[in-house]
C-alpha cells in the first residue's frame, strides 16, 4: 500500500500537463538563414534537468516508457522525450549551463536512436505522415543543434558537432527504414 501510495504520488505530481502544449519561443537558437522546418515545434520541457526535482521526473519517465507496450506508442514517447531534450540543452546552454546542455542534447539523442528499432518491432509498414513527422523532428534538432554550435566554443563547440553528427545519422537511418518495404514488416534480415 505504501509503494502504491508513493507510485500515485509520483505520477500525479510529475505528469507533464498542460506544459506540453506550451512551444519554445525565444529560449532556442536558431540558424541565421530561414528555414523550412522551423514549423515544427518542439513542446516546452518542463522542469529542466538543473532542478534539484529533475531525476523524479526522470524515474517517472522511466516507469511510464516501462509500462508501454505498442511500438507505436514507445516511438511517440521516444520523441516526445527527444523534442523535450532538446528543447531543454538550448535552454540550459542559453543559461549558462553547456556541460549540462551537452549531456542533455546526447541523451535526446538517444532517444531518436531508439526509434528504428521499435519500427522494425511494429506488424505493419508505418504511416508515411510518421516518418514526415519524425523526419521534420530530426532536421528541427539539426537546426537547434547548429544554432547551439554557434554559441558554444572549443570543446563545446567540438561535442555538439558530434552530437548534430549523431542527429545526422538518426536522420539517415529514419529515411533507410521508410524507404524499406520487406514482404512482412517485422521480419528482417
Amino acid at each position: 500500500k505504501k509503494y502504491f501510495l508513493l507510485f500515485l504520488l509520483i505520477v500525479v505530481f510529475a505528469l507533464p500537463g498542460p506544459a506540453i502544449a506550451k512551444t519554445i519561443g525565444d529560449e532556442q537558437p536558431t540558424s541565421s538563414k530561414s528555414s523550412v522546418f522551423s514549423n515544427y515545434e518542439l513542446p516546452y520541457p518542463g522542469m529542466l534537468p538543473d532542478s534539484p526535482l529533475y531525476k523524479i521526473k526522470v524515474l517517472r519517465d522511466k516507469l511510464i516508457l516501462f509500462l508501454i507496450t505498442e511500438p507505436q506508442k514507445k516511438i511517440e514517447f521516444h520523441l516526445l522525450q527527444a523534442d523535450k531534450g532538446i528543447s531543454s540543452a538550448s535552454m540550459l546552454l542559453n543559461k549558462g549551463n553547456p556541460s549540462l546542455a551537452i549531456q542533455t542534447a546526447l541523451k535526446a539523442e538517444h532517444n531518436m536512436t531508439l526509434i528504428p528499432e521499435q519500427i522494425r518491432l511494429m506488424q505493419s509498414k508505418p504511416s508515411g505522415s510518421m516518418f514526415d513527422k519524425l523526419t521534420d523532428a530530426s532536421k528541427k534538432h539539426q537546426e537547434i543543434l547548429s544554432g547551439m554550435i554557434k554559441k558554444a566554443e572549443g570543446n563545446e563547440q567540438k561535442t555538439l558537432k558530434q552530437v548534430l553528427y549523431f542527429s545526422q545519422e538518426n536522420l539517415e537511418t529514419l529515411e533507410k527504414y521508410e524507404k524499406k518495404n520487406p514482404k512482412r514488416w517485422n521480419e528482417w534480415n
